[in-house]
């Protein structure tokens, strides 16, 4: 019987179940984790980090505002298309983001350990659904925070102990 049940990923937890992996995310949960890892930990950078994270999201919400009424129709097309670009980029090369995935689907499991300041930890999983090869990114806590080195062992060793 495997005795890791759930992972903390970047965005909610992955939890498992007898027959799949259940990926359980939200917005109200990125912020939650967000304020525990960065603001409550108790370093003034990490607070700015958090504080970063949290003004990044209305200031580009007033971008895009100011955009519109200053009739910068260039720059807003720009970034739309750059977005749906990039998105179709992902789904050619074969990311889908499923909230389950049964476990007798998924033929490989790859963990990047990441770089402290470049990269994220993450694992991708390669799995087979109606007979064609799909994968999903699942990005894991920041190096930077309490605990990001072993979220990242306690993924491997969950997937590991299940075989894959």
């Amino acid at each position: 019987m495997p005795s890791i049940e759930s992972v903390r990923t970047k965005r909610g937890t992955a939890r498992f179940t007898e027959d799949a992996v259940q990926f359980e995310a939200s917005f109200s949960g990125y912020v939650q984790s967000l304020y525990r890892d960065y603001w409550q930990n108790g370093n003034w950078w990490h607070s700015g980090i958090f504080i970063g994270y949290v003004l990044a999201f209305p200031i580009g919400c007033w971008w895009v505002v100011s955009a519109i009424r200053g009739g910068d129709v260039l720059s807003l097309a720009v970034v739309a298309g750059l977005l749906a670009v990039l998105k179709l980029a992902d789904r050619a090369r074969g990311f889908r983001s499923p909230d389950r995935i049964r476990l007798d689907t998924i033929e490989n499991v790859s963990a990047t350990a990441g770089t402290r300041g470049l990269t994220r930890p993450r694992l991708v999983i390669t799995y087979t659904d109606e007979a064609k090869t799909y994968r999903r990114r699942v990005n894991l806590p920041s190096l930077y925070t309490d605990g990001g080195e072993t979220t990242y062992e306690r993924a491997r060793a969950a997937f590991a102990e299940r075989g894959l």
